[in-house]
């Protein structure tokens, strides 16, 4: 009774010793307590690394699990152990599930193809994506629809998310919640990254990205696919593979037909439907789509570069760059493909590669529909359609429509061949040259061809020899 009266008289006695929230029942004060101040997570799912400050939220999320529509966590169970390992668990379907990880069986088969699954829900989720077309799923806002729940809430949280009210003082960053801003600011503004990697140099703002960057470290990919053997470090990329399985892309494009399963491929995209940039520099012509362009912009003209490389002479403006610079001293590229072994010190670079493995070209040409992976690429490709040729050879009558090319060139009068393959010692004139020669050298080939015993790197290489075959096959049907 007196809990109910204080919903009106709108008394909290109960007053966080760390911070100035304060609630009407000391549960909601020892749950605030766990969540923002200690991390602690009491509650722990037995199929993954899932865990809970509340008993309600894991059975919400064991429900995901099960397939059942609601799961009930009795308190004091006695706890199952797997005869094959460490892992126990209060659930007997918990410890079923487990040992098919070791057993390898999968007991739920699919009754219109060959696929079959460990638990009852994957099978379940394989026959919505892959044998139907339903999608029950629908956005009250506007015409997307779903086959998956989650699906459903990714559009609805990044389409229709409504306002970011935390707002960053320093560039244009927004958030919705003050914790993510909090977390922004830690790392794009501020030298205190308290939590500290043994093994190496990294530090990082938050325990999250220190657990994330350990797995470098340990090799350990806890995101597993249902469909394949694929796993990964972080759950935003096993999202991504996802969709090449359920061929889901719920980011649409509002001025074509383009979509993503990716939302920042979405933002990048949208950049080829527009010239508008709203922020200009007040020293010159310069103008840019956010402010915090313009003021990174800003450096250029005060000239001053605070950022001293310790191993060398060089000095930068921009402390990304001071980072991506001494990377070249100490050879270290923390940004690894899930799909290959390339390797690179920026994470844009990772992003761009990572493109070659799904085939998505998010820059398209409006006049002939032509898609590219690379805004450069659909700049080049642009001068077909214009004859435009910018770019001159100072040593004799060659033009091109791209500094690239421009570049290639001149290496016919220099005979300059800089990039050096680090296996065999080959040597091109163009970064492009080595690129497709270091493809010799690559282990892992993971497009394969249906028709032969063909292997590829690069998707592009075995586009080629598909169209051999066919080449091949219409000569015999003519023949």
């Amino acid at each position: 009774m007196t809990i109910h009266i204080r919903t009106h008289t709108g008394e909290k006695p109960f007053q966080c010793p760390q911070c100035d929230y304060s609630a009407a029942q000391k549960g909601a004060l020892k749950r605030h307590v766990m969540a923002v101040h200690t991390g602690e997570r009491p509650y722990h799912c037995g199929y993954c690394d899932y865990s809970a400050v509340q008993k309600i939220s894991l059975e919400k999320h064991m429900a995901k699990h099960t397939g059942e529509r609601k799961v009930k966590i009795k308190k004091e169970r006695k706890k199952h152990s797997c005869p094959h390992c460490e892992f126990e668990t209060v659930s007997t379907t918990s410890l079923a599930n487990h040992i098919r990880t070791h057993t390898g069986e999968r007991p739920f088969k699919c009754p219109q193809c060959d696929y079959s699954a460990a638990q009852k829900a994957q099978l379940k989720q394989h026959i919505q994506c892959k044998h139907t077309d339903e999608r029950p799923y629908h956005c009250g806002h506007c015409d997307f629809s779903a086959a998956r729940k989650g699906g459903l809430f990714v559009h609805v949280r990044t389409m229709h998310g409504g306002e970011r009210a935390y707002k960053c003082t320093f560039c244009d960053y927004s958030a919705k919640q003050s914790g993510h801003l909090k977390e922004h600011i830690m790392s794009k503004h501020s030298n205190n990254r308290p939590h500290k990697c043994t093994q190496c140099d990294f530090s990082s703002v938050s325990k999250k990205g220190l657990k994330l960057h350990m797995t470098t470290h340990t090799g350990e990919k806890p995101y597993r696919c249902e469909f394949c053997s694929y796993a990964s470090r972080q759950k935003g990329q096993l999202k991504l593979h996802m969709a090449e399985h359920t061929g889901e892309k719920p980011f649409k494009c509002k001025v074509c037909d383009y979509c993503s399963a990716s939302k920042s491929r979405l933002k990048t995209h949208m950049g080829t439907h527009s010239d508008q940039n709203p922020y200009k520099c007040e020293l010159c012509d310069y103008t840019a789509v956010s402010m915090y362009r313009v003021k990174r912009h800003m450096v250029a003209h005060s000239g001053e570069k605070p950022f001293h490389c310790e191993h060398c002479n060089f000095s930068t403006a921009r402390k990304e760059d001071l980072k991506r610079h001494t990377a070249k001293h100490t050879g270290e590229k923390p940004h690894k493909c899930e799909l290959c072994d390339y390797s690179s010190w920026q994470s844009h670079h990772l992003k761009r590669h990572m493109i070659t493995h799904t085939g998505e070209k998010p820059f398209k040409c409006e006049i002939c529909g032509y898609g590219a992976r690379e805004m450069y690429s659909l700049k080049a490709h642009m001068t077909r359609h214009t004859g435009e040729k910018p770019y001159q050879c100072e040593e004799c009558d060659f033009s091109t429509a791209t500094k690239a090319h421009l570049a290639s060139h001149m290496t016919r009068h220099t005979g300059e061949r800089p990039y050096m393959c680090e296996v065999c010692g080959f040597a091109a004139a163009v970064k492009g040259g080595l690129r497709q020669h270091m493809a010799i050298h690559a282990v892992v080939k993971p497009y394969k061809c249906d028709q032969c015993d063909y292997t590829a790197a690069q998707k592009g290489h075995l586009n080629i020899h598909l169209a051999n075959h066919a080449k091949k096959k219409n000569k015999s049907v003519s023949d």
